[in-house]
Parts: structure tokens; C-alpha cells; sequence
């Protein structure tokens, strides 16, 4: 069981479902690690999010790409991150280097053999390397469209188009590119008994998407979370041992934007007001096949002059002697070279307390986020980190359930700073399911959230806003000029009957669909509406966020809600679209309805117009779903924006944590590829992994021989047998048994003596479904006589205290205190039972009793295990103790 990879003190195995796991001997070394294995697995993407940043994506994406490569080189984000790195403190220097490194080191062979770069034959074009600073310009380049800029821009538009009126009906909260479901759940109302925290960031996903999970371990650190692509760390969700931690989107202005008014004076362009020159060059944007374009970058004072679509460009370059014109300028809220803000990536990785995480992300500059945090401790807090326009808001301890969901924040001052939120409905709809979990009174007392509470609320696919809306709309004849006809009457009646659930099999909601689409459409093409669809001067990677029909899509209900205090009517428009789509409907009577599934199929977005598309997955949910599967309505009724991963921390025990990302790349050995477990909903174990050892088949009887072998001479009359074996431990069935021999004294350092009958059940009930854990009866001639349990170290608090290797295999035994013992059957037994796990494919038996258990340390002695380190577990101080056998031992 080699690595898959290895380097200077790191080494990469891989779980069966791809998940990367790094272990390194130093924290630089894990960087160097991740950056290695991140080049092995998304090459591509790095090489896109490299030439994106560096302003040359167009030379290998092609032309369409150029007005991206403008803006990039517009904004600095190359030059924004040498001063961020050069800022960086030496430790966070060395970190983000270490991570090019790694990526330098696997890059070419990696580049030649990437699945894209074959399929579009530009396996010559190799990569240059990363720089130190590259990261920081991966990471600027992801999210510089992820703050306000598009928002403000929009809002400018609306303002200058139709007045400041209608900004409030077309804002609605109109959700950003950018979003997520971020929930925390204290302990007094978690069942586990400790804090828990479920996400799921909402993105456009491009090729396998922005989040990578991985498993990181290395001296003092054991972690798992989402790193960003091109970015060490998992500065977004993660889970060390002690703490854990997920973001939302904070809504909060992020750049001050401004209309300024600029002079032609000979060869210069002076702001009118301040008579300030700006600043000009003119730099060469690289297309494919040898193309180029001139563009020029301009800034005034420092910040970014936004550029134009070509026509604009033009009119600025020949701008005659005297003449005026307006200009858009952008300066972001951060400092121009903050000290802290990449910190956060390499102290993250150590936090064990809410402390320790607020402290990690004081520094941190973008994006902003809103962060819910809680430790073993049962501290849970809520804080915004990241460099705003608004005032500061400190940390604050949370003790009640906490829902994050891009909403608009109750008080006042924090809701100030904040710009283009979502919808309510979200948070709204999270909050009333997880609190009908604890409202579920049993009789052993008031209910509690669950695991399953919050993983089925993440999938939840009801709009319940939506009925009420169509309602005021079509429940009412009195407002459509023209009689409706027959089929726009039975769609009419379809819609009003409709639940507002928007699950994958459900045929009406792909009619609800289809309406609101056309709702949207006649819309936008309604006077004054039709005017935002002039040219906005800008270019066309900006149509996405202000393309008028979506923005109106995204904002029907405020328009239902105040349309008529501007003049619109929107029953009027909401019957207009029934006639059209009841027409499509009887045009189209032969062809059966398709499901909102398949109607709203996902395909992660291609950065290359060349590439294959990848297979489509049928998908439930909406955009103002828990299942956040965005659409634009207006545009289409394709999935357009899903939840980018699911995650959900548990802080009772590390292997109660789960995830899912939607890669469509099969990077593990399960035959499937994440992307289609996601779509199902399902979720995957989140653990740091290598490979682990065996005790054998799991579900059936395992015979180990005589036991009378060995035992020493006189424990049993002359030609007796022993015939020992394993089998399952029933939860139910032994429970009696078992919890008879856990509460005799002589089984205290089995940690369970003072438990209950179901409490002891409900333990071996989860140990029964765990994929890392398990448990037997050992039987002697029949009769139950203990119990045997090993684990997977990845998946036990014992495995964040000791480098894990491969083939490793924990293993506990406890005999029964029973009236008849039989001399030396502890040894015999344990000699039985480490030779069946190391017949099984372990390679190293691992075992912590109690420090105090003297007894048992002298006899794993002797047996030749080599003692270990003292280690710190919950409710013991175990003394850690190693057995290797020698290469050619008797198994």
C-alpha cells in the first residue's frame, strides 16, 4: 500500500472515493503536498485560474476571453497579489510557496496526461511555473466578482435608466453569483450532544468546481475540510480535532464605485473635479492562434478605472481636445498590502477552539464572509471576516440555532453595510424544519437535531413562497383584459392547485417552470423595462450579472409585490404568459410532459467552448431552495448555479463528519463519479485517510482455532479443547450481555460502567453502521465470553495522535468477569486475535490502553508491542503501544 504520491516530507494516499489525504512531517510540507496532489488532479484548472489572473486566459481559451484578461490586468489582480505576499509574514511567505512548489513539481507530466489538454491537443503548451505569489492570484482572481461590484453596478444602471424608485422593485434581495447555507446548531439542542455545523456554497460551477476536499495530518494537526482550487488550507470549511468552522457570502460592500468626469488636456485625461491626470498604459491582451488586442489600463488615485466594451474603449482613446465623458471607477475596500491576509490558510489548520478560529481570520481580507464557528468545547460564535465599507462587527458568542443564508442581518447597523441579499425564504424555510426537529417531543424528552435533520433539510426542494404569489396573480378574472383561453384556464387552475414543490419527478413544477419563465420574458420586454436591455457601455462578461431578463426573473416577487407603484402590471403580464404557455402545451399535446428533473438538468460549465460537455444529471430544487439549484428565470429553465459541495461537522467525532462535491471526474475507485452521489444526495465519510488494516469479513462467524494452543501448561485437563471464534455484535439482541459485563467493576477501563442499558445499545448501534468501526462477541466453545472491537485510525481521536500507516488497525479487547476463568486466556486470546487481523492484510496492530491499566500494558509488553507516548482521549489518558511483526514471522 505505497503512496500515490510522495515528496520531501509528504506523502498523498486516496480514499476510495478520491479524496486526497496528505501527511507531512512539517506544515510547509503539507502545503508543498496539496499543491502537488492539486496539480495531479486539476491541472487545468490551475493553468486557467493562473492565466486569469496574470490577464493571458484568451491565448489558451480563446478570444471571447479577452474582455475577462482586460479587466484582471484593469484591477491588478497580479500585482494586488506581490504586494500581498510581499506584505505576508515570513511563515505565511513560506507556506504559500511551498504550495507552488508542489504544484511546479507535478505540473508538466500532469499538464501532458489532463483529460482537456488532450482533448484539445495543447499538450506542448506546458505551464510556466507558479510563482511564490501565484496562490494569492488564484485567490483574488476566483473572487473578484464575488464581492459588491456587480450589485452596485446594477443598481447604477436602474438608477440612471429608470430612476431610484426602481431599484427598490427590481432589487427583491436578488441573490449574487456567490451564496450559501450555513447552519450551527449548539449543543443543548444538538442529538449528538456537541456543536454541529451543515453548509453548502452556492456557485456557477466551472469544470469540477472551486472546492477540493482533503485530508491533511501532520505533526500536531489532523484536518479535513474544502480547499480552494490554487489556494493551501481550507480557509472556508473545515474540521480540525477540536473546532470547526463555514461561511456564507456576507452581502457587505466590498468596493466603493464611482462615476467621475474626465477632460481631454492635450495627451492626458483629467478628472474634472480634482484635476487629477490619470494614470494610462497600454498593454497587449494575447489571443489564440498568435492574435492580439491592445487595451489600455487606466487608474485614477490608485484605483481602477473600469473598462468598456469596444465602442466605449473607442470613444475614450479618441476623446477630442477639450471634450468630456464619464468613467467608472473602483477601489476596493482592503488596504493596498494587508500584513494578515493570507494568515488564515496556514493557522486555520491548528485552530482547537472558536478562539483559535477567530483569531486565524482577523486578518483575513476577501472575500468577506460571514463565518459560524464552534469547538468540542461546545463554544459557538458568529463573526464577519474580511475587509468591508461598513463599520467593524466583532465576534459574538451564539447560543441558539443559527441560520445563515445570505439573509439580511435584524439589526440595524450590521444590515447597513450590506448589499444585495438574498431572499428570506431560504433561512426562513431552514429554520422552520429544523425547529419542527426540536419541537418532535418523545418519551425521552424534547427532540433534538440529528444528522439526518440537517442533511434532508440541505436537499429540501419546497417553494413555499410561490403559491401565495400566484394567487394574487391568477385568482382573478377581474384583471385580464381578454378572456382567457380554455387550456390558459386549466394551467391556470394546474398552477393554483400546485404545492410549490420543486422535486426532480414533479411535472408540475416543470409547468410552474415554464410560466414563470414566460412571465419573466414579457416582462422584461414591457414598457419601461425594455430600456435596460440597451447597451450598458460594458462589456459582455458583465451580461450575466446585469442582463435585464434575468435581473427580472430574479426579482418577481418584489415586482408582484410594488410592479404597480411604477406603472407595471404584472397580472396583466402573468395571464399573458399563461396564453402563451397553454399555446406551447396544445402545440406540443403529443410530446409528454418532462419532469422538473429533467427540464432542469446540471452540467458543470466548460472554461473552454471546445471541450466536451459533461454528462447532465437530473436535478430537484431552485434557486430560493434549501436545494439552491439556480435558475434564471427568463432565460431558461436549465440549472445554471447548484450547492458547489454539502458539508456537515459534527463535533462529538471526527468520523461523524460528511461531504460531497459535484466533480464529475471519477477520481477514486468506486466506479461513479462524485458528481452522480451528489445529484442522489448522498454524502460521503469526511476523514483523514490512509489505508487501513482488517480484522477480516465483518458480517459472518470468524473461527481462530484452539485456544488450548495457547494456553500455558495445567489451564485446562489434558486433551481439551477450546475452539474460539467472532461474531457480530448484535445491538439488540447482546445488549443484556453486554451491558451486564460493562458495568462490573473489573470493566472500568472500558469507559462504560456507569451507562445504561440504552445508552451502551445506542453506542454499538453506531459502531454496528460504521465504516471504520467494529465489534464482535468472542466466543469460547459456544458461550460468549467478551468482547473484541478494532478502528480504522483515520477514524478515531486516537488517529489525530499518531502518524497513521498504512495497513494500521486499532483493537480493544475486554473479557467478561465471569465466576470461572481460565488461566492465561487474555494472552491467548490476544495472540489469537492479532494473528487473525494480521492474516487479514494488517500490518501493524495498534492499541491505548489506559495508562493506569498496568496489567495490560505489562502483557502488551509481552507479546511484543513497543510502547508508545501517552496520548490525552476523551475521558482517558491512553499510553499508545505499537506491534509490528518481523518480515518473516509465522502470521
Amino acid at each position: 500500500m505505497p503512496p500515490e504520491l510522495e515528496g520531501p516530507g509528504w506523502r498523498v494516499f486516496r480514499d476510495p472515493a478520491g479524496v486526497p489525504h496528505v501527511q507531512a512531517d512539517t506544515v510547509e510540507c503539507l502545503a508543498e503536498g496539496h499543491g502537488a496532489v492539486t496539480a495531479v488532479d486539476r491541472i487545468w484548472d490551475l493553468e486557467v485560474l493562473r492565466r486569469r489572473a496574470e490577464g493571458r486566459s484568451a491565448y489558451l481559451l480563446g478570444a471571447e476571453h479577452s474582455d475577462g484578461d482586460h479587466l484582471s490586468l484593469s484591477l491588478g489582480v497580479a500585482e494586488t497579489a506581490r504586494r500581498w505576499w510581499n506584505a505576508a509574514a515570513p511563515q505565511d511567505q513560506e507556506f504559500l510557496a511551498a504550495y507552488a512548489r508542489g504544484v511546479n513539481r507535478f505540473a508538466e507530466n500532469a499538464w501532458r496526461s489532463s483529460q482537456p489538454v488532450t482533448d484539445l491537443g495543447v499538450q506542448d503548451n506546458v505551464p510556466a511555473p507558479w510563482e511564490p505569489w501565484t496562490p494569492v492570484a488564484a485567490h483574488l482572481e476566483i473572487h473578484a466578482l464575488a464581492g459588491s461590484l456587480p450589485e452596485q453596478l446594477w443598481r447604477r444602471r436602474v438608477h440612471e435608466v429608470l430612476g431610484e424608485d426602481w431599484n427598490r422593485v427590481l432589487d427583491a434581495e436578488s441573490p449574487r453569483s456567490a451564496a450559501s447555507n450555513a447552519w450551527l446548531v449548539p449543543e443543548h439542542l444538538s442529538a449528538s450532544g456537541a456543536p454541529m455545523i451543515a453548509a453548502d456554497p452556492h456557485r456557477v460551477i466551472e469544470e469540477s468546481g472551486p472546492y477540493q476536499p482533503v485530508c491533511f495530518s501532520a505533526p500536531g494537526l489532523r484536518i479535513r475540510g474544502l480547499a480552494l482550487v490554487g489556494l493551501p488550507g481550507v480557509p472556508h470549511f473545515g474540521r480540525t480535532e477540536g473546532a470547526a468552522w463555514a461561511i456564507t457570502a456576507s452581502m457587505t460592500t466590498t468596493e466603493t464605485v464611482r462615476t467621475v468626469v474626465v477632460e481631454r488636456r492635450s495627451a492626458e485625461l483629467i478628472e474634472v473635479t480634482t484635476g487629477t491626470p490619470l494614470t494610462q498604459r497600454r498593454v497587449t491582451v494575447a489571443g489564440a492562434n498568435g492574435s492580439s488586442d491592445e487595451r489600455w489600463i487606466r487608474t485614477l488615485d490608485g484605483a481602477a478605472v473600469l473598462p468598456g466594451d469596444g465602442s466605449f474603449e473607442e470613444r475614450v482613446r479618441d476623446l477630442p481636445e477639450g471634450q468630456r465623458m464619464e468613467l467608472t471607477v473602483v477601489k476596493p475596500a482592503q488596504d493596498r498590502a494587508p500584513a494578515g491576509a493570507m494568515t488564515a490558510t496556514r493557522t486555520l489548520l491548528s485552530a482547537m477552539t472558536t478562539d483559535d478560529v477567530v483569531e486565524a481570520l482577523a486578518g483575513w481580507v476577501l472575500p468577506v464572509n460571514d463565518v459560524v464557528a464552534a469547538d468540542s468545547n461546545g463554544s459557538c460564535v458568529h463573526l464577519v471576516a474580511g475587509q468591508h465599507a461598513g463599520a467593524p462587527e466583532p465576534p459574538t458568542a451564539v447560543a441558539e440555532l443559527t441560520i445563515r443564508a445570505n439573509q439580511r442581518p435584524a439589526d440595524p447597523a450590521q444590515s447597513a453595510a450590506r448589499l444585495g441579499c438574498a431572499p428570506p425564504h431560504r433561512a426562513d424555510r431552514a429554520r422552520e424544519l429544523l425547529t419542527a426537529a426540536l419541537d418532535h417531543q418523545s418519551e425521552d424528552g424534547p427532540g433534538r437535531i440529528g444528522h439526518d435533520d440537517l442533511l434532508a433539510a440541505q436537499l429540501d426542494t419546497l417553494l413555499p413562497h410561490w403559491p401565495p404569489l400566484l394567487r394574487d396573480l391568477l385568482d382573478d378574472d377581474a384583471a385580464v383584459s381578454e378572456p382567457l383561453s380554455d387550456p390558459a384556464r386549466a394551467l391556470r387552475e394546474r398552477l393554483l392547485a400546485w404545492d410549490g414543490s420543486m422535486a426532480a419527478e414533479s411535472r408540475d413544477a416543470a409547468t410552474f417552470a415554464a410560466w414563470r419563465d414566460e412571465f419573466a420574458r414579457v416582462l422584461a420586454d414591457s414598457e419601461p423595462l425594455r430600456a435596460l436591455g440597451e447597451s450598458t457601455g460594458l462589456p459582455e462578461l458583465w451580461t450575466p450579472f446585469l442582463d435585464p431578463t434575468a435581473r427580472v426573473g430574479l426579482a418577481l416577487e418584489s415586482i408582484v409585490r410594488h410592479g404597480t407603484s411604477v406603472g407595471l402590471d404584472p397580472r396583466r403580464a402573468a395571464a399573458e404568459a399563461l396564453d402563451s404557455v397553454a399555446a406551447r402545451i396544445v402545440a406540443a399535446r403529443e410530446a409528454p410532459e418532462v419532469t422538473w428533473g429533467r427540464a432542469h438538468r446540471f452540467a458543470p460549465w466548460r472554461a473552454h467552448s471546445a471541450l466536451p460537455p459533461f454528462p447532465t444529471v437530473d436535478l430537484g430544487g431552485d434557486t430560493d431552495c434549501l436545494l439552491a439549484a439556480g435558475t434564471l428565470p427568463g432565460k431558461g429553465t436549465g440549472c445554471v448555479r447548484v450547492p458547489a459541495a454539502r458539508v456537515l461537522w459534527d463535533l462529538a467525532d471526527p468520523a461523524a463528519s460528511l461531504w460531497i462535491t459535484p466533480d464529475p471526474v471519477d477520481r477514486g475507485s468506486l466506479g461513479t463519479t462524485p458528481l452522480d452521489s451528489w445529484a442522489r444526495g448522498e454524502v460521503d465519510q469526511a476523514l483523514p485517510w490512509v489505508p487501513p488494516g482488517s480484522a477480516g469479513p465483518t458480517d459472518r462467524r470468524l473461527p481462530l482455532g484452539d485456544a488450548a494452543a495457547h494456553l500455558p501448561q495445567g489451564s485446562l485437563p489434558p486433551g481439551t479443547t477450546l475452539p474460539v471464534a467472532l461474531r457480530p455484535l448484535d445491538p439488540v439482541a447482546d445488549l443484556s450481555t453486554v451491558h451486564e459485563w460493562v458495568r462490573r467493576p473489573r470493566a472500568r477501563f472500558w469507559g462504560m460502567t456507569e451507562l445504561s442499558a440504552e445508552e451502551v445499545g445506542a453506542i454499538y448501534a453506531l459502531i454496528r453502521f460504521s465504516p471504520t468501526h467494529d465489534a464482535w462477541i468472542i466466543e469460547a466453545d459456544g458461550q460468549p465470553i467478551g468482547i473484541f472491537q478494532t478502528y480504522q485510525p483515520h477514524g478515531d481521536a486516537a488517529g489525530a495522535m499518531f502518524r497513521v500507516e498504512p495497513g494500521d488497525l486499532g483493537m480493544h479487547l475486554l473479557l467478561a468477569d465471569t465466576a470461572q476463568r481460565i488461566h492465561g486466556l487474555t494472552g491467548a486470546l490476544s495472540v489469537m486475535l492479532a494473528r487473525q487481523v494480521l492474516s487479514a492484510g494488517t500490518r501493524r496492530v495498534v492499541v491505548e490502553p489506559d495508562v493506569s491499566n498496568h496489567l495490560a500494558l505489562r502483557r502488551m509488553q509481552a507479546l511484543g508491542f513497543e510502547l508508545g507516548p501517552e496520548i490525552q482521549l476523551p475521558g482517558k489518558t491512553g499510553r499508545l503501544a505499537f506491534y509490528t511483526p518481523e518480515p518473516d514471522a509465522d502470521s
